[in-house]
């Protein structure tokens, strides 16, 4: 599980440092890589463990070629999709696109959601923070399951 949130900057060349936490993380349940994608609700680059991006790929195998609304959705989001290592410095390298797509300038922020990482341009994620969420859209995580 990934939480938090950290500050990061990222080069010209498109390398930046996944948090420490992160990294333990992920070396804790033996994840080799990470997997860059756009996420599909906001402009921000999602990461993903190896394992999680493999539970993606199965759906994305077993969902029918015919069906329009999944193959829209593996074409603008899946498609995106890079593979990457992290450096000896625990650096990552995000592809130009999705920097591009995400908006990627050079304070960026990291922030664990759970089973996956999303990666934002600073500005674009105190914007989203910062918008209210209305009352009736608030999930209870601690009501009854």
């Amino acid at each position: 599980m990934f939480f938090g949130t950290f500050n990061h900057a990222i080069d010209a060349k498109g390398r930046t440092s996944l948090p420490v936490k992160f990294r333990e993380a992920l070396a804790a349940a033996g994840e080799p890589r990470i997997v860059l994608m756009q996420y599909p609700h906001w402009r921000a680059v999602q990461a993903l463990p190896q394992s999680v991006w493999n539970e993606l790929v199965k759906k994305v195998m077993d969902a029918s070629p015919l069906d329009a609304r999944t193959q829209r959705s593996v074409l603008k989001f899946v498609s995106s999709a890079h593979e990457v290592d992290l450096d000896a410095n625990g650096r990552v390298l995000v592809p130009p696109a999705l920097r591009e797509w995400a908006g990627l300038q050079k304070d960026v922020v990291w922030v664990g959601m759970g089973r996956t990482i999303h990666l934002y341009d600073k500005a674009a994620y105190e914007a989203q923070v910062a918008e209210e969420i209305p009352s009736d859209q608030v999930v209870d995580f601690f009501g009854k399951v």
